[in-house]
């Protein structure tokens, strides 16, 4: 097939939703054009693929392009990954697209629904939720690892380092969970313990807390795995609710163990993927019990690894390949 994956520009979930698995549909002969931008120059290009895939586009030029792809019989693949119309106050995005703007999105999201052939979307919450605002059925497609996102050689290191991979919309996170409270505990009763988040810096005063800015995708594992311990909290808001597992996988991919809040993405998930669930208020003792048990740490890191090892694109690529020529023969009995 000829492929056409429409991306919305400056948005780093793009990797997961296009970036990897354009690039394994590429590896496996179909051809496959990338466009990352906010309005749509000479749409009649777009007539000429066998499948347009837009992901997260719903402002008004692109409205105005699906329904122009649709009256031509152009096959069509609609994606989003974010519950945008349930951000809270306290998140970042939340001037931009929160209350009634998150509602108008919504609102543009289920036109663009409507209009295309297939819909996916990363999470069973999330598709239920596009499928009550739209009336259209919505697939899950995970979001899958790239081949290559492996643990490379790390010097070891004195001390043991509690890693959090965390966005800027994780602030909620930390005020919500009282994590100040519960990381300070921690920090005082393991001296042993050093504290980092990358990406989001908390406003944590410990001379063994460290804040790292984001890092490329590409250097991205051998961050992480200068971790001996990573965690994943979650209030219980509907936006987490409908948000991804990809952080857990690519902590197992480079064999660290993990911590995560029982919510969303990760309720279920546990020792068989190289983890444990922690309640609210747990989470300095959840981390103290690990610090403590070497043994324990090291089967996590072994099952996290085994698991991860099974959720890269390779090996789930066929699904995405499946929903693009489903749109494909809809598309042509609707023609026809």
């Amino acid at each position: 097939m000829k492929i056409a994956s429409l991306i919305i520009a400056g948005q780093v979930n793009s990797i997961y939703r296009s970036l990897i698995p354009m690039e394994a549909l590429a590896g496996r002969g179909h051809r496959v054009h990338v466009e990352e931008r906010d309005t749509v120059v000479q749409p009649e290009r777009f007539l000429e693929f066998d499948v347009v895939h837009f992901w997260r586009c719903y402002h008004e030029p692109m409205i105005r392009l699906a329904r122009r792809l649709r009256e031509a019989g152009v096959p069509m693949v609609w994606d989003n990954d974010d519950d945008l119309a349930s951000i809270p106050r306290d998140n970042v995005g939340y001037h931009r697209v929160g209350g009634l703007r998150g509602r108008r999105a919504m609102t543009d999201m289920a036109r663009m629904m409507r209009m295309a052939d297939v819909v996916t979307a990363p999470s069973a919450h999330l598709a239920a939720r596009f499928r009550k605002e739209s009336g259209v059925e919505v697939q899950v497609l995970e979001n899958y690892l790239p081949v290559r996102f492996v643990r490379p050689a790390v010097r070891p290191r004195p001390g043991f380092t509690v890693g959090w991979l965390a966005a800027l919309e994780h602030r909620a996170d930390f005020e919500r969970l009282g994590l100040k409270r519960q990381f300070l505990r921690l920090l005082e009763a393991r001296p042993q313990v050093e504290l980092v988040t990358v990406g989001l810096k908390l406003p944590l005063e410990h001379p063994r807390y460290h804040h790292r800015s984001i890092t490329p995708y590409g250097e991205l594992p051998g961050v992480l795995a200068q971790f001996d311990l990573a965690i994943a909290p979650l209030c219980d808001i509907p936006f987490n609710r409908a948000r991804s597992n990809v952080k857990l996988k690519e902590y197992g991919a480079v064999g660290v163990p993990w911590l995560a809040s029982p919510i969303g993405p990760y309720a279920g998930m546990g020792e068989e993927e190289g983890g444990q669930l922690v309640p609210d208020d747990g989470w300095a003792e959840a981390v103290a019990a690990l610090v403590d048990d070497r043994d324990r740490r090291r089967r996590l890191a072994q099952r996290a690894r085994a698991w991860a090892r099974t959720q890269t694109i390779a090996d789930h690529v066929d699904r995405w390949e499946l929903a693009f020529q489903e749109a494909v023969d809809r598309a042509h009995a609707r023609v026809a």
